[in-house]
């Protein structure tokens, strides 16, 4: 009997699942539409619509305005729920019928619009997106092209398990990967106020590390795992470039851990456009012209290990050709960053001595590493 419930149940979803389709104009597709989750109440079907993100049209104001919705919702993706019955759709305080996409006033809307005033597309009554914050009308603006988002997959679900996956103040493993977040920057912070004054810096070091690792463990799936593994060769690199006499084992252990990282970007993205690995090649290598004179017996090692900096980082903007929002910035910013460390410690090491060397190595490894581990909670 319970198994005939589910089926009728799946069945009566996936129909509904087809049922309207959502149009969001073209220049916000940034923002757009990430996941969608359907329940049905018996006389209507709960549409939650996940947005990437909502930008407010002054930019200083969305920085603060991106806080203030961290803080009070616990995330940064925007969610709207309406009801759809058999002859209406309701909508409980998300509705405007905007002048302009970028209205600021008379936001939040209750309505309730007969089925008959909607337009409709392929017999599907159509949603219309129309202001900054995802409000919904029936009426799209004049002299905006849309995208369509016909709503063919779908998660069985209420507004409230959307909160469950997507906000921090409602699922445990968000909590727990923000308070680590901030647990890594202390650490962090410790271990470059303490590098070369305490040799408890190679504690605190390891443990930023670690920290950093936990967040991608709790969070990855797929290939992402050999993001969490190639962490783990990240602290082994950390203990061994405490000590001169363990540098080629160090810079083995961060050879692997670039390897592992380009394997998952490839298996999670694909390659990246020819120009960026032709700007990036020719950039990393040139400087290779300039450090081989100063390496002796290590140039090969440091070719390789050149090349294998010059692989990830090109690979790290694949995902550039993806709309996977908060990931476009995470990953290229974190690889970028981890490779300008790499760089600063060579030419520290093998050329001269560099200004504020600790603090541009590890503020920038760690930081790096931290944003490429964040990009597990929101691929």
């Amino acid at each position: 009997m319970v198994l005939r419930k589910m089926i009728v149940l799946s069945l009566l979803l996936s129909f509904y699942a087809f049922a309207l389709v959502l149009r969001l104009p073209e220049f916000d597709r940034k923002n757009g539409i990430k996941e969608v989750f359907v329940h049905d109440h018996g006389d209507r079907i709960e549409y939650t619509i996940v947005f990437w993100d909502e930008d407010h049209p002054r930019t200083l104001t969305d920085l603060l305005y991106d806080l203030y919705r961290f803080y009070k919702w616990g995330r940064f993706y925007d969610i709207e729920t309406f009801f759809v019955y058999s002859d209406r759709i309701h909508f409980p305080d998300d509705f405007c019928d905007s002048e302009t996409y970028f209205q600021l006033e008379n936001l939040h809307n209750q309505a309730e619009l007969a089925l008959d005033q909607f337009e409709y597309f392929n017999s599907k009554p159509v949603v219309y997106v129309s202001t900054w914050n995802h409000m919904f009308s029936n009426k799209p603006l004049s002299g905006v092209s849309y995208l369509n988002y016909e709503v063919d997959s779908t998660t069985f679900g209420t507004r409230n398990d959307a909160e469950r996956k997507y906000s921090w103040r409602k699922n445990m493993k968000l909590k727990l990967t923000l308070w680590l977040f901030f647990a890594s920057l202390g650490s962090m912070l410790t271990t470059i106020l303490l590098k070369n004054r305490s040799r408890v810096c190679v504690v605190f070091k390891g443990l930023t590390t670690v920290l950093i690792g936990t967040i991608a463990m709790l969070n990855a799936q797929g290939s992402e795992w050999l993001i969490f593994v190639g962490l783990i060769f990240s602290l082994m690199g950390d203990v061994f470039l405490e000590f001169n006499s363990f540098f080629v084992q160090g810079m083995l252990a961060f050879f692997t851990t670039h390897l592992l990282y380009t394997i998952a970007f490839l298996k999670l993205f694909g390659v990246s456009a020819w120009w960026i690995f032709a700007l990036i090649y020719g950039i990393v290598l040139f400087q290779y012209v300039f450090l081989k004179n100063h390496l002796g017996k290590m140039r090969i090692p440091v070719l390789l290990y050149t090349v294998m900096i010059a692989t990830m980082l090109s690979l790290s903007f694949a995902v550039l050709r993806h709309e996977i929002y908060y990931a476009r910035t995470l990953i290229p910013t974190g690889a970028t960053l981890f490779a300008f460390s790499d760089s600063y410690l060579a030419w520290d090491k093998f050329v001269k001595k560099l200004p504020l060397r600790n603090f541009m190595v590890l503020s920038t490894y760690f930081f790096g590493q931290l944003l490429i581990a964040l990009s597990t909670v929101v691929i």
